[in-house]
């Protein structure tokens, strides 16, 4: 079994099993992240950060030598596909980020999406890494922003109350 192999089979269980994990946690409700449009869509961002990583993981090990890479290369062209147009609309959504670290993972989404995308079209003896190890380190980048963007979900502080109205 080959050290690319083993990463993918442990990033797709581990993203998998996040996937589930920020679900239920968002189902138990974590502020008003299920009622607010724009945090229900940072929800869904997230999410993606760890369904994507999944799917681009089984698409890794789904390809086989007589394939030619055939498999994983259309999975990430896919993949990295829905990742960039996703992450352009984030960052073009309103209600943007107000830290400097959120602002600074929103514009790295987009350039690391392009990378993956760019991976499938590496040719075999191009790098001394192959092109299957380098998606590896771009995927494992945008699972380890996923995890940042869960960080900064929970570390969020809650909204000021609103006063009540004066009395009359």
């Amino acid at each position: 079994m080959g050290s690319a192999t083993t990463f993918y089979q442990t990033l797709t269980g581990i993203s998998f099993t996040l996937l589930g994990l920020w679900f239920a946690v968002m189902q138990f409700g974590h502020g008003d992240w299920r009622t607010d449009p724009h945090r229900h869509r940072s929800t869904l961002h997230i999410a993606l950060h760890f369904f994507l990583p999944g799917m681009l993981g089984l698409g890794s090990l789904l390809s086989t030598p007589v394939d030619g890479g055939l498999v994983w290369r259309t999975t990430f062209v896919i993949g990295a596909s829905i990742g960039v147009v996703e992450s352009v609309g984030f960052i073009v959504a309103p209600h943007g980020p107000t830290g400097g670290f959120e602002r600074t993972l929103r514009g790295l989404d987009p350039v690391l999406y392009a990378l993956l995308l760019l991976t499938a079209f590496v040719p075999p003896a191009m790098f001394a890494l192959s092109p299957l190890q380098l998606g590896g380190i771009v995927t494992g980048v945008l699972f380890l922003t996923g995890l940042c963007y869960v960080w900064l979900a929970f570390a969020e502080r809650p909204p000021a109350p609103v006063p009540p109205p004066p009395p009359r």
